[in-house]
C-alpha cells in the first residue's frame, strides 16, 4: 500500500513537471523574458527525481539510469550545462507513464500556447505579429523583407513549432487519417509558409508528411528492413556531413555549394574555432557558449563528443524500436528531425521539451527489460535488486 501511494505521488509530480516544461517552452517562444526560468528548471528536475524515487525499476534499468546519469553528471561538472542531467532524469521518470497521453498533452498545450501568442500579437496586445528586417538570406543580404512571426519573435520559430505539432499529429493519428487529412496538414504547412517564408521548416515538414503517408499506404514498406536501415544510415550520414562541414567550412567546393543552399550554416559555425571537428572534446568546455543554427555541430560544441554520441545512438535506438514494434512513423520523424537539425538548432537547447524525441525515448528505453519477470524495486530495496 505504501508503495502504491508513493507511485501516485510520483506520478502527480511527473505530470506537474511535464506541464511546467511545456509552458517554459511556450514562454521562451514569446516576447516575455522569464525571470525564474532557472528556478523552474530546478523544480522540474526535483519533481522528476521524486518520480524516479517512487518508481520500481529492475536491476538492469537501475544500471542504465546510473550509467547515463554518471555521464550526464560528468558533463554537467565540465561544461556547467544542467540540461544533460535534466534530460536523463526526465527520460528515466517516464517509465510507466502513458506515452500517448504525454504526446497529446504536448500537442494541445503547444497548440493552445501558439494560438494565444497568435491572437495577442495580432491584436497588438503582446508580441510582434510581423517583422520587417534584413534576415541575411541569399546573395544580397542587404535586402529588407517582411515576414510574419505571429508573436514568436522570428518567422522560423513559428514555422518550426507548426512542424513540431504536425509531427505529433502524424505520430498520434496516422493510422486513423484519410488521404485528405494528409493534404490538409500540407495545406496548413504551405499556408503558414506563405507568411513566414521559412523554407527549412516548410520543406522538412512536407517531407515528413509525405514519408508517413508513403509508409501508411505502402504496407510492404513497413516491414522492409531496408527502409529502417536507410533511415539509420540517413541519420548517421547527416551527423558525419555536419562534422565534415564544421571542419572544412566553405573551403571544400562541394560543402560550399551545399552551404549556399543551407544559407551559410556551416560558414558561421566554422568561424567559431571550438566548433570545428578537430577541437571537439569528450566533454565540451564551459566556455563554449556561442549560439548558431547548425544543430548537430552545436550538439557536439555545447556538450562534447560523448553526450553527442549518446544522443545520436538514442536516435538510432528509436529507429530500431520503430522496426521492432512496427511503429513506422518514428523512423520518418527521427529522420525528419535529423534533417531539420542540420540547419536549425531548435531541438538542441536548454528546453528539453522542444525535442519530442525525449518523450519517445522515455517510453522506449525500458522496453527491452519489460515483461521478463525480473524483480523490480525502488532504490532503497537495493539488496533485493542485487540478488535479482
Amino acid at each position: 500500500m505504501k508503495t502504491d501511494k508513493l507511485e501516485k505521488i510520483g506520478g502527480t509530480c511527473f505530470w506537474i513537471a511535464f506541464v511546467v516544461e511545456l509552458l517554459i517552452v511556450m514562454v521562451d517562444k514569446s516576447a516575455y523574458i522569464n525571470p525564474v526560468e532557472g528556478q523552474l528548471f530546478r523544480l522540474t528536475f526535483l519533481l522528476c527525481c521524486i518520480k524516479i524515487a517512487s518508481t520500481r525499476y529492475s536491476r538492469e534499468e537501475w544500471l542504465c539510469i546510473l550509467l547515463f546519469g554518471a555521464v550526464a553528471f560528468v558533463s554537467y561538472l565540465v561544461n556547467e550545462r544542467d540540461e544533460t542531467v535534466r534530460i536523463v532524469a526526465f527520460v528515466a521518470a517516464c517509465k510507466g507513464v502513458d506515452l500517448r497521453k504525454m504526446l497529446r498533452l504536448a500537442f494541445w498545450l503547444t497548440l493552445a500556447g501558439t494560438a494565444i501568442l497568435f491572437v495577442l500579437s495580432g491584436l497588438g496586445i503582446f508580441g510582434v505579429f510581423k517583422l520587417t528586417a534584413n534576415f541575411g538570406r541569399g546573395e544580397y543580404p542587404s535586402i529588407i523583407e517582411t515576414r510574419y512571426c505571429f508573436g514568436m519573435g522570428h518567422p522560423n520559430a513559428f514555422q518550426c513549432m507548426l512542424f513540431m505539432m504536425i509531427s505529433l499529429c502524424l505520430y498520434l493519428d496516422a493510422e486513423r487519417m484519410k488521404w485528405y487529412h494528409f493534404l490538409l496538414l500540407e495545406f496548413i504547412n504551405y499556408l503558414s509558409f506563405r507568411y513566414t517564408d521559412s523554407n527549412t521548416g516548410f520543406l522538412v515538414c512536407t517531407a515528413v508528411i509525405a514519408g508517413v503517408a508513403l509508409l501508411k499506404y505502402c504496407r510492404p514498406l513497413r516491414k522492409c528492413k531496408t527502409v529502417y536501415l536507410l533511415g539509420a544510415l540517413f541519420v548517421i550520414g547527416i551527423v558525419v556531413f555536419s562534422a565534415v562541414g564544421s571542419h572544412t567550412g566553405i573551403e571544400n567546393k562541394l560543402i560550399d555549394r551545399i552551404d549556399t543552399i543551407l544559407n551559410g550554416r556551416f560558414k558561421y559555425a566554422h568561424k567559431i574555432e571550438a566548433a570545428r571537428l578537430e577541437n571537439w572534446l569528450p566533454f565540451a568546455s564551459a566556455e563554449n557558449t556561442e549560439f548558431f543554427d547548425a544543430g548537430f555541430i552545436k550538439l557536439f560544441y555545447w556538450y562534447g563528443i560523448i553526450p553527442g554520441f549518446l544522443y545520436v545512438l538514442m536516435n538510432l535506438y528509436l529507429i530500431y524500436q520503430s522496426f521492432r514494434k512496427g511503429d513506422y512513423t518514428i523512423v520518418v520523424i527521427v529522420a525528419g528531425y535529423a534533417l531539420f537539425t542540420i540547419m536549425e538548432a531548435h531541438l538542441i537547447s536548454f528546453y528539453i521539451l522542444r525535442n519530442y524525441l525525449f518523450i519517445l525515448m522515455g517510453y522506449y528505453w525500458y522496453q527491452p527489460f519489460a515483461g521478463k519477470g525480473r524483480y523490480e524495486g525502488c532504490f532503497w530495496q537495493v539488496r533485493k535488486l542485487i540478488k535479482g
